[in-house]
């Protein structure tokens, strides 16, 4: 499938979306959820690609929702939840906005996009968002303290106990996320007091100076999104790798979650996203912690396609990227791609 992509990427999918082809072939009473994290700040800004990946411009999330407006049904996350709820249909080509984290830039760059073009948006943050002064996600932080150069080998081993295995991964981003795994079996307040003890050894990371992108929503602000209409829904504690974590860590990190943002912003937090969101990051276990902790649904960060009702607890979502064009999001929106995967695969 590899060598076929860029085929599909620059030619098939292009025409199908072009022709109107991919969104005829969308199940009429299904629904989909595209799924961002944030957008890029103005220029100047120096972008750091494997992370910056993950953001869209502004100018192309205003492109993907007025795509979505002429084509799909937009509903509101309250729609969606009354869906997954009672059943029935919900309307012809229906498609829920999600996204993930809780950057600063939803309220500050994203935001002002949705208000203007009417639509809502389901965000999930995490329980840093309900404090005064919350920082970075640690695992962006942690790539940036890694990437500086200043932390030697001996340190990472020491200060996360990974028994040299980074030393043993080909590649910065597999060392990086090595050491992300061996910090998600901490809890949250060890792993921030080993970020401390990296974070001490380096001088300020210049790339992490543009707070926009970087910080995470304080409570103020979390407040201010949820009262601009917006849906807020809860991404855990510190955003762990879950299936890291141990049983009762794995607990703490998805209830109070929802226990804290509830308190924050005093009305219900109905809707869960793992973080990472792939098989790899969850599974059964943290399918059934997250309904022991009261939510209504979860969702996934893979698959796109339309999300089947019955697994309220593994929603599936079409995570969309920076690289990504808006046909190749068609592709997946639809369940083209998927389909064409399992397919190449069968």
């Amino acid at each position: 499938m590899r060598f076929v992509s860029p085929l599909l990427r620059k030619v098939a999918y292009p025409a199908l979306h072009s022709t109107g082809w991919l969104r005829r072939h969308f199940p009429r009473d299904g629904c989909a959820v595209v799924n961002y994290h944030g957008v890029l700040p103005p220029d100047p800004y120096r972008r750091l690609q494997f992370l910056d990946d993950n953001l869209v411009s502004t100018a192309t999330l205003r492109e993907h929702l007025r795509f979505l407006k002429i084509n799909y049904n937009i509903i509101d996350p309250a729609m969606f939840r009354a869906w997954i709820e009672n059943g029935g249909a919900p309307p012809p080509r229906s498609v829920l906005l999600t996204c993930d984290d809780g950057l600063m830039n939803n309220l500050s760059d994203m935001l002002p996009v949705f208000q203007s073009e009417g639509v809502q948006c389901l965000f999930f943050v995490t329980g840093a968002s309900v404090c005064e002064h919350p920082g970075m996600l640690w695992y962006e932080e942690l790539y940036h303290l890694l990437r500086s150069g200043e932390v030697s080998h001996e340190d990472v081993q020491i200060i996360f106990d990974t028994d040299g295995a980074e030393r043993r991964e080909s590649g910065f981003q597999a060392k990086w996320w090595r050491v992300v795994v061996s910090g998600s079996r901490l809890n949250a307040r060890q792993r921030a007091e080993r970020i401390y003890l990296l974070r001490s050894k380096c001088r300020p990371v210049a790339s992490t100076d543009c707070e926009r992108r970087w910080r995470l929503l304080n409570s103020r602000e979390l407040r201010q999104l949820a009262a601009s209409g917006m849906t807020i829904g809860a991404h855990t504690v510190s955003h762990p790798v879950l299936s890291e974590c141990s049983e009762e860590e794995a607990r703490c990190e998805i209830q109070e979650s929802k226990t804290e943002i509830e308190r924050v912003l005093g009305q219900a937090v109905w809707a869960f996203a793992y973080p990472f969101g792939n098989s790899a990051a969850m599974g059964d276990r943290e399918v059934a912690l997250a309904r022991q902790a009261g939510f209504e649904c979860a969702f996934v960060n893979v698959n796109g396609g339309t999300v089947d009702p019955t697994e309220s607890f593994a929603l599936s979502r079409t995570h969309v990227t920076g690289s990504m064009s808006l046909a190749e999001l068609e592709a997946h929106l639809t369940g083209f791609h998927t389909r064409l995967q399992a397919a190449v695969r069968g």
